[in-house]
């Protein structure tokens, strides 16, 4: 066998080494669950048929969803509170029904170590509630998707007060919390409500609303910045000790609302292109959540 024979030889060896050490590696990356904005770790999912199957108490997890075992015919029904529809399935067979709908279920209901398993995008999309996977950490999201769509409204507090509302979905470990914080301040990009930052002490995090959910995509541990360096996020984040996800690119005025939560208490304004801020008032009385207002002049 010539050289050149030899050496293709081994960089096929270690192509197919490398790729097999890749394939053992994701295979040990455990599936995680995200239900409507929370990480589930005592719920471990499993993939059938390339079929993402879930404890049915995964399900019952849901806002407005309400699940029902008959045991006596092993059959779950599964109700959406909010649309009053009843999905049913029966463990083992790939027959369902939605209401008086025949449906078909390729990967059907099975009973794995003594709990029932079902098909979580099959439930999801046949309900009204938005099901994702993403590859990068094998996680499963699942939410509802919302009552109304006043978070595409073209008027901005109500879009706003929709937003932030919205579950918000991350699917990254936080960089950490600063403790005794009591204030939360959320930033918009002056004129728009699909997208803001909410800083809470020395961490913040930029989300943008996506299919009905707030997704965050950054986060990054706040410092002070070396003299005359750049920002980190122009008139907003001065420098940053740690981060992760793609880093905003926004430079341009800021609105904000500071929710003072343990004081009830809520200060609003605007931050200008070079960061200087103009608070237009302070309301009182909001301890629950955050209340978004009008900022006169603003389009």
């Amino acid at each position: 066998m010539g050289k050149k024979s030899i050496l293709s030889g081994l960089v096929l060896t270690a192509m197919l080494f490398g790729i097999g050490n890749s394939v053992s590696a994701a295979a040990q990356v455990p599936l995680s669950l995200n239900v409507n904005g929370v990480k589930l770790t005592d719920q471990q999912p499993v993939i059938i048929d390339q079929t993402t199957m879930v404890p049915i108490r995964t399900v019952s997890q849901l806002p407005h969803f309400h699940v029902d075992w008959n045991n006596k015919t092993k059959t779950v029904s599964v109700t959406n509170t909010n649309s009053k529809e009843v999905l049913k399935l029966t463990v083992g067979h790939t027959e369902a029904a939605k209401g008086t709908t025949a449906l078909n279920v390729s990967v059907p209901p099975r009973n794995i170590g003594g709990s029932v398993y079902v098909p979580l995008r099959f439930i999801g999309e046949s309900l009204d509630a938005f099901v994702a996977w993403d590859a990068a950490t094998r996680t499963a999201v699942i939410y509802p998707f919302p009552a109304n769509d006043n978070y595409k409204s073209a008027d901005l507090v109500t879009a706003r007060q929709a937003a932030v509302e919205l579950p918000q979905i991350n699917l990254r470990e936080h960089l950490g919390f600063t403790q005794e914080i009591r204030t939360t301040t959320y930033y918009f990009p002056y004129g728009q409500s699909q997208k803001f930052f909410i800083e809470k002490g020395d961490y913040i995090r930029y989300f943008e609303v996506q299919n009905g959910a707030a997704w965050q995509k950054w986060e990054g541990h706040e410092i002070s910045k070396k003299a005359n360096a750049p920002d980190a996020i122009p008139n907003l984040v001065p420098a940053v000790k740690e981060e992760w996800g793609t880093r905003p690119t926004y430079n341009g005025a800021y609105v904000y609302f500071q929710h003072g939560w343990m004081a009830g208490l809520i200060d609003y304004g605007v931050m200008d292109d070079k960061g200087k801020r103009n608070e237009l008032e302070s309301k009182v009385g909001a301890f629950d959540k955050l209340t978004v207002y009008a900022i006169d002049g603003e389009k």
